[in-house]
């Protein structure tokens, strides 16, 4: 799964804006705004202006690209079950291999809640990751349309 990727789920959670996405995902805000550079060019998602007096740029997605976040969506839930599996094996070599080249995506499966702060608690300080996480913070607003049960 890559970044790009790991945009588009933030947006269908509800991160509308560069700053919300990049601060919950631990990334630096130029890194977001430069995917969303990408992410716009290819027609996935559609930068909005927001805001009477103080203008912010906020994003959705397109069609296009919900459906790519919900391909990825099963990827971030493979990857889930791959560390949860090493998890019961005991493996923690392997949870942390996993891991370590998906940071990123902590915060997506705390979100979707396939992982919980308690169980990464055994891998992780959990000081470090961001506890506003809660999968209940992230109310989607997709202009009326009903995608109840696709997360």
């Amino acid at each position: 799964m890559d970044f790009e990727e790991a945009v588009l789920l933030a947006i269908a959670k509800g991160l509308k804006t560069p700053k919300d996405i990049a601060k919950k995902l631990n990334v630096r805000l130029e890194d977001v705004r430069n995917v969303l550079a990408i992410l716009e060019a290819r027609g996935l998602v559609e930068k909005k202006v927001r805001g009477l007096l103080f203008k912010k740029e906020v994003y959705e997605l397109t069609k296009e690209g919900f459906e790519r976040a919900m391909r990825a969506k099963e990827k971030l839930m493979r990857i889930a079950d791959e560390v949860k599996e090493a998890y019961e094996r005991g493996d923690k070599a392997r949870v942390e291999e996993i891991v370590a080249g998906y940071s990123y995506l902590i915060p997506l499966m705390l979100m979707f809640g396939v992982l919980d702060l308690v169980w990464l608690s055994d891998f992780y300080d959990v000081h470090d990751i961001d506890s506003d996480a809660d999968i209940d913070d992230f109310d989607s607003d997709f202009d009326g349309i009903d995608f109840e049960g696709d997360f």
